[in-house]
């Protein structure tokens, strides 16, 4: 059997691919929980995954920390902190995921403190730490999509 590729083994991984139009609040809450977790999980991994899913995992324009970005500009920006930091790892801090849920509207929001490492050996250099992290996702459409992505650094610890 072959193997499927990265792209669209993030999108499965991340967002699932059940019509979004059915869910209950109470699904919408547990979908979205899982996202944030796995999302964070991709962009810990220390390959591509996280800049060839962003077609798969954003609507087309998104706000990243605060800006509105096009997938395009988003790729670039990820590129660009894969190559600050090669080596990765977030998490999300037990106890700390929040997720509120409009479902008329459907969309979900979800908060919570992550803790965080990166480095870059070939510049010896390395931070860890925490921070605030707040996603966006909505359900109108096929599958879910991510609309926003933020937070703000909390306590960092540089190395």
């Amino acid at each position: 059997m072959p193997r499927p590729s990265l792209p669209l083994l993030c999108a499965g991984l991340v967002l699932g691919s059940s019509q979004a139009w059915a869910l209950s609040g109470t699904e919408m809450q547990r979908r979205t929980a899982a996202i944030a977790e796995r999302y964070l999980a991709i962009w810990s991994s220390n390959d591509g995954g996280a800049v060839a899913g962003v077609p798969y995992m954003y609507g087309p324009t998104v706000q990243f920390y605060g800006r509105p970005y096009t997938q395009g500009q988003l790729v670039n920006e990820k590129r660009a902190a894969i190559r600050q930091w090669p080596l990765r790892r977030y998490a999300i801090r037990p106890g700390t995921l929040r997720v509120i849920c409009n479902v008329p509207q459907s969309k979900c929001a979800a908060r919570s403190i992550i803790d965080f490492t990166v480095a870059n050996p070939a510049r010896g250099t390395r931070k860890a730490g925490s921070a605030r992290f707040d996603l966006g996702v909505s359900y109108a459409g096929r599958r879910p999509r991510i609309l926003y992505e933020g937070g703000s650094l909390g306590r960092r610890r540089e190395g």
